[in-house]
């Protein structure tokens, strides 16, 4: 079935004010009715009335009587008038000495001839039962119209959450859909059109896309794999050039220009290689791991080329046990921390701190020039040494977005600051 142009929720609305105006509009038309009858009684009354008084023209003392029934009757006065009024009803609120209290009648006022005289006659009716029926009536109807409006909304919640349902069942797969997963989205078949539509346009977008993601890691995992060969023979050739004894002075130096870009290469394309096998999920085997004591390992084999630039490093580490896949971590660490070092300014300071399951490391330096955004791309680096490749950082938060943690940059007081929560 196709989709309502209303949406039910519209729909409701609209018919929750239809109701509510329906409401003072059937009071005003029970109470005009309750009036006609009202009005049929006091003419009926006034009728036999008149015949009654009509039967008794012959008594000489009339007027006297007529006077002494104006004042014993509690709903029928006649007394003289000079108006001519014919049929005047209305509805008045006079006080009932019965009940004490100011009560609402309904009156027909009607001039009559008796004898020649001009009375004035007046038929009163208390409409105090009918406004409590049109309470009563009034009080049912909304009621009625509060279980109606509790249905409506109880039936267009059921309603929405079954007519939905798919479109929200294919939103939360697409909020989790990573395209380096090898999990697909898998959508049903609906009754309705437009979701169905909806659900093969997803999927075969999202296929798509996980072709072309598939194709091209597939290239880079090859391409390193093939570049490494070719690499070892070229840097293997350059060693046995720089052992001839003939060489002379520029030939040496141009030989050594041509190792340094042979070994950025070799490291260039081992980071690539690492890269795609964190994306193939290859290193699945966890085993518990003692961090605090990795990190002191690490920094004790970075110290030496820290102090070549006179940097000093400080460490305030928590024993952590985790279970996680040794290589990565070791990756991590070892990325922040050369990381750290390669960024921090002459004779500045390294700080390592553990504590609480989330490890710091904070260096001295100046603002970054590139976006924060784009610090954990691949490719990109603020340092222009020869020496980085501009993957440490993708690398880091490729392990980090792998292992479930959380990873956070922030610049303060002249201070750069790496957090990995675990």
């Amino acid at each position: 079935m196709r989709l309502l142009q209303v949406s039910l929720r519209s729909l409701l609305l609209y018919s929750l004010v239809l109701v509510l105006i329906s409401i003072p509009v059937s009071l005003f038309s029970i109470r005009e009715i309750l009036n006609e009858e009202v009005d049929e009684s006091l003419s009926l009354n006034a009728d036999q009335f008149l015949k009654h008084i009509k039967s008794f023209e012959y008594l000489d003392d009339l007027e006297t009587d007529l006077k002494v029934l104006d004042q014993l009757s509690y709903n029928i006065h006649i007394k003289p008038t000079h108006e001519n009024i014919v049929g005047n009803y209305q509805t008045v609120v006079l006080f009932d000495s019965t009940e004490h209290e100011q009560r609402p009648f309904r009156q027909l006022s009607s001039s009559v001839d008796i004898k020649g005289n001009l009375y004035l006659l007046t038929v009163r009716m208390s409409t105090v039962d009918n406004d409590d029926l049109v309470l009563a009536i009034g009080s049912v109807q909304a009621a009625l119209i509060v279980l109606l409006a509790t249905g409506l909304l109880l039936l267009n919640r059921s309603l929405s959450r079954k007519l939905w349902k798919p479109f929200y069942k294919t939103l939360n797969q697409l909020k989790a859909y990573e395209l380096d997963k090898n999990e697909s989205i898998k959508t049903e078949k609906t009754s309705i059109i437009e979701f169905d539509d909806l659900n093969k346009t997803i999927s075969h977008l999202t296929d798509r896309n996980r072709k072309v993601f598939l194709q091209q890691k597939e290239f880079i995992e090859n391409a390193s794999h093939e570049l490494q060969t070719p690499l070892a023979i070229f840097q293997s050739k350059l060693d046995i050039l720089m052992q001839s004894p003939v060489l002379a002075e520029v030939e040496a130096t141009t030989i050594m220009e041509l190792e340094s870009t042979a070994k950025r290469m070799a490291r260039l394309n081992k980071n690539l290689l690492l890269l795609s096998k964190i994306d193939n999920e290859q290193f699945t085997d966890t085993e518990e791991i003692e961090l605090s004591s990795l990190a002191n390992d690490l920094l004790s084999d970075l110290r030496p080329l820290a102090q070549m630039e006179s940097i000093s490093i400080v460490t305030a580490l928590q024993p952590l046990l985790i279970i996680a896949n040794k290589t990565l971590i070791e990756l991590l660490l070892t990325n922040l921390f050369h990381n750290a070092i390669r960024h921090t300014t002459l004779d500045g300071n390294v700080f390592v701190q553990l504590q609480e399951g989330t490890l710091k490391i904070t260096n001295s330096g100046g603002p970054l020039k590139m976006e924060t955004d784009k610090m954990f791309e691949r490719f990109s680096k603020e340092s222009l040494s020869e020496n980085s490749t501009g993957l440490g950082l993708a690398i880091v938060k490729k392990i980090c977005d792998t292992c479930a943690y959380q990873l956070k940059y922030s610049f303060f007081n002249e201070s750069h600051t790496f957090s990995v929560s675990f």
